[in-house]
């Protein structure tokens, strides 16, 4: 059985795991890079490589792609370099070997069999720690990424077999051995020590050869990340037209930086992007305006359909929690309750949601129905007609700098480099 197991079966999981693990990365990578085009795609995340996922179907794709473990170097390169390159060239590297120790058979050296069963262990040990960092950090998991972790898995156990085998082999043929002469086959050769180092500079060379590629031919998008205009009419002191928002969090009087974010409550980007500036550490640096544009057509007559149902009410709901200190927390619980919230509207109309926001923060109900709160969040509304916006959200305003939607998404980190130096990503 062993014997089987270390010509055919070893070899051949170790094969699979690492097409699999390949097919998956390069999947990955091909769905990072697709972004990187400075336009919007959707995410094609999916368990089949290269099929696209249903739309909205992979929210834990969309939180890793846009979660600081994805890639490196993003403050330098625009978007960064895509940590799944790595695995590309890993991945390639492990094929290649598994396949010439499937064609090789009991012709392999001893030397090559125990380098792939030992180097075996290095992507599983690195999908354990991805993958924790997915339970930890981010509470979800993506499907290509999961992928990738059970190809791993498999290239281990692949590669612990064909070790376990390895030693049975010995073991056997020595025991022949002290029985006398047999027609056993002959020991396999232990091949020459030196091919060893030459094996794990080739790993080296096949995991770090497609990002140092990629990093040399980045395109530079400098000119582009100050492309998108300015604010003709930006908020003042004075101005009706925003709210501030109070975090718990404090730093040194002044020393924040002037933000305006244009959002929409039940709008999924909008949450993405709060998510990203909070857990990166810039959002308690930055001197945040609040301005609500909700698109929701019941008090938005800038849209035509409503495009996130209800929104007009979590909004009102946000006006009548300021005097009491509690908007950042009506929107982070809108935020959080999104989905219900949206699909509670769609199926019972937006007024459905109001015994949520009762039920959450008692005592706004009489405040949402005010002419004066209407009022207020029609102010909120003409700052996008005075400074003449698109109709969409999230915005984000670094000063009076418009910021293009591209680099409030992959070109986050980067842009906001260059356009606010003296904000820093918290270190993870």
């Amino acid at each position: 059985m062993w014997n089987r197991i270390g010509r055919w079966i070893a070899p051949a999981l170790m094969a699979l795991g690492s097409i699999g693990g390949l097919a998956f990365a390069w999947s990955s990578t091909l769905d990072y890079s697709r972004h990187l085009d400075r336009q919007v795609h959707d995410l094609r995340c999916g368990f089949v490589p290269g099929l696209a996922a249903a739309p909205g179907a992979d929210e834990g794709c969309r939180a890793a792609i846009y979660s600081p473990y994805a890639a490196l170097m993003r403050d330098k390169i625009w978007g960064g370099v895509p940590i799944s390159l790595f695995a590309v060239g890993a991945f390639a590297f492990f094929a290649a070997f598994a396949v010439y120790l499937l064609l090789a058979g009991r012709g392999a050296s001893k030397y090559a069999v125990k380098t792939a069963g030992f180097l075996a262990i290095a992507p599983f040990i690195v999908s354990l720690v991805m993958a924790y960092l997915s339970a930890t950090r981010l509470g979800m998991f993506c499907k290509t990424c999961m992928g990738i972790y059970f190809s791993s898995t498999a290239l281990f156990v692949g590669g612990l077999l064909g070790l376990l085998a390895l030693s049975r082999e010995t073991s056997s043929l020595q025991a022949d051995a002290d029985a006398g002469p047999s027609s056993a086959p002959a020991p396999r050769a232990f091949g020459a020590l030196g091919l060893v180092p030459g094996w794990l500079a080739l790993l080296a060379c096949a995991a770090l050869l497609p990002p140092v590629a990629y990093a040399k031919g980045a395109p530079n998008h400098d000119e582009k990340i100050s492309s998108c205009g300015k604010l003709s009419k930006p908020l003042t002191e004075k101005s009706e037209a925003g709210m501030k928002l109070s975090l718990t969090r404090t730093v040194a009087a002044g020393s924040r930086t002037p933000v305006t974010l244009m959002v929409d409550p039940l709008c999924p980007s909008c949450r993405a992007l709060h998510r990203r500036l909070d857990t990166e550490g810039y959002l308690e640096q930055m001197d945040t305006t609040i301005v609500l544009f909700p698109l929701d057509s019941s008090c938005n007559w800038m849209v035509e359909r409503d495009v996130h149902p209800g929104a007009c009410q979590v909004a009102k709901a946000m006006l009548c929690a300021e005097p009491k200190n509690q908007a950042v927390q009506v929107l982070e619980w809108a935020y959080d309750q999104q989905e219900l919230l949206i699909s509670t509207a769609k199926m019972q109309g937006a007024k459905a949601i109001d015994g949520y926001i009762e039920g959450s923060f008692p005592g706004l109900a009489a405040c949402m129905k005010e002419k004066a709160t209407t009022k207020k969040l029609d102010e909120m509304l003409r700052f996008a007609v005075d400074n003449r916006l698109p109709v969409s959200t999230p915005q984000l305003f670094l000063g009076d700098v418009h910021m293009c939607d591209e680099d409030t998404d992959m070109g986050l980190v980067y842009s906001l480099r260059k356009l606010a130096p003296q904000l820093k990503a918290r270190t993870f």
